[in-house]
């Protein structure tokens, strides 16, 4: 009986402890499902659509535009830009700035209509907004750099500080900014950004010819032969570019600090390109640069890092989507060029991340620079036609050697490669294969292509 008595006990006991091991196996697979159900956010829509996906807030992660809004201004702050038939539309527009700065700065509403500018100069506390219909042409019989804006280029003496270029309207309505070639090979850009803090823009369609020039780009203005002064606190939110240059695209930091990049769409080129090309010579490169919600379309990409020679600060991206690009991500290798200051290969801190990256494969859609081919697996070589090659003659980039080859940057058109291509030796922080979306035709396509490995 009492043999008995014991088995039972030992029995209950072992149910207990076996129904309470089970409880507690249970939380924990729930919490570790709860850990393990990220899904990799794949944009829907057109993100460059305000109205679906918001600009603000300005100011995230420590970086984008964190300046004043002009409120309760005086009437003689707030202008509407109107047409005068006996001056250019740069010169009245021009004149309209100026004598605002003058009294400390104000607002400009430019209404629908067409409008030829080139290298306006925008100074500080200026806001502009432009309406529904708004559509601007470049100038191209007037002098000067071939800019529709001017902010803080080649300004040594004043930093242009908080302002703002707003477009109202959807994506077929808001303002468009044309970048014709006018059969003219010289840089053409959007809005130039130099000697400049706190700068918002927001809300256009740029439509390119395959002209040289990114068409948002910043640079440094050099003080001397060791320092300069960089872009900072910039956000540009909410844009769209077609017919972009292989070379080029419709974002480049070339110097910058505390830089928010949003909801921005590029078809062809690069939708946002993040090096230290012209700010190697002063060692000057692009410190916290957030890049959030942008898509590449038959392009290149949708972010390049290329560090050049500088040690720079922090990237993060978190959602970048390629449809028909070639890759996603191009995360590339640093080198040492003739002008650097610094003689060694640079890099992009250890704690920058990427999150949410995706790539809808294609297979003749795709545009990249002939000296990439190399980095093609030999099953995916075919589709781009060689020795001929499917190319883009319409590109600047174009060209063709004396002995018939193409050069290094000439475009070629064929399929999405990979989702994320990185040939770097320094550490950055990429998601784990089962994190990386490829979808569309995945026969023979990577999710992450490295060729030194």
């Amino acid at each position: 009986m009492k043999n008995i008595l014991v088995a039972i006990l030992c029995c209950c006991f072992v149910s207990c402890s076996a129904s309470e091991a089970e409880i507690v196996d249970s939380e924990r697979i729930e919490k570790e499902d709860e850990i393990e159900v990220q899904e990799t956010i794949i944009p829907e829509g057109d993100v460059s659509d305000i109205s679906l996906y918001p600009a603000q807030p300005y100011f995230q992660e420590g970086a984008g535009y964190n300046g004043t809004e002009l409120e309760n201004l005086s009437p003689e702050k707030i202008k509407t830009f109107v047409k005068n038939n006996l001056i250019s539309d740069t010169e009245n527009l021009q004149s309209l700035i100026d004598g605002l700065s003058e009294i400390g700065g104000g607002k400009v509403f430019i209404p629908a209509g067409n409008y030829k500018i080139k290298n306006v100069l925008l100074k500080s506390n200026i806001h502009i907004t432009f309406d529904e219909g708004v559509v601007i042409h470049m100038d191209t019989n007037r002098p000067g750099k071939g800019f529709l804006f001017n902010l803080g280029v080649d300004r040594f003496d004043t930093t242009i500080e908080n302002v703002q270029l707003k477009g109202l309207g959807n994506p077929s309505e808001r303002p468009k900014l044309y970048l014709e070639r006018n059969n003219a090979n010289g840089f053409r850009r959007a809005i130039a950004m130099g000697n400049i803090k706190n700068v918002l823009i927001e809300n256009f369609s740029i439509y390119d010819e395959y002209t040289k020039g990114t068409a948002i780009a910043m640079n440094p203005v050099q003080i001397d032969e060791t320092s300069a002064y960089i872009p900072e606190n910039v956000t540009i939110a909410n844009v769209s570019m077609t017919g972009a240059s292989i070379g080029y695209g419709l974002a480049q930091t070339n110097t910058g600090r505390n830089i928010l990049l949003k909801n921005l769409v590029c078809e062809g080129g690069m939708t946002c390109r993040i090096e230290a090309h012209t700010g190697r010579h002063l060692d000057i490169g692009v410190y916290n640069i957030i890049i959030k919600n942008v898509v590449s379309r038959n392009g290149k990409a949708a972010v390049l890092l290329q560090p050049h020679s500088v040690v720079n600060g922090r990237v993060m991206v978190d959602v970048a989507m390629a449809e028909g690009s070639t890759w996603t991500l191009f995360l590339k290798e640093g080198f040492v060029a003739s002008d650097s200051k610094r003689r060694e290969k640079g890099s992009f801190d250890a704690s920058s991340t990427f999150k949410n990256i995706s790539l809808f494969s294609k297979d003749d859609t795709a545009s990249m620079s002939f000296k990439n081919f190399k980095y093609v697996p030999e099953k995916l070589q075919y589709l781009y036609y060689p020795p001929n090659f499917v190319r883009n003659e319409l590109d600047v980039n174009h060209a063709l050697g004396s002995n018939g080859e193409f050069s290094n940057e000439s475009p070629i058109t064929g399929p999405s490669v990979a989702v994320i291509f990185k040939d770097t030796s320094y550490p950055l922080n990429i998601p784990k294969t089962s994190e990386i979306v490829l979808k569309g035709v995945v026969v023979d396509r990577l999710k992450l292509l490295e060729p030194n490995k």
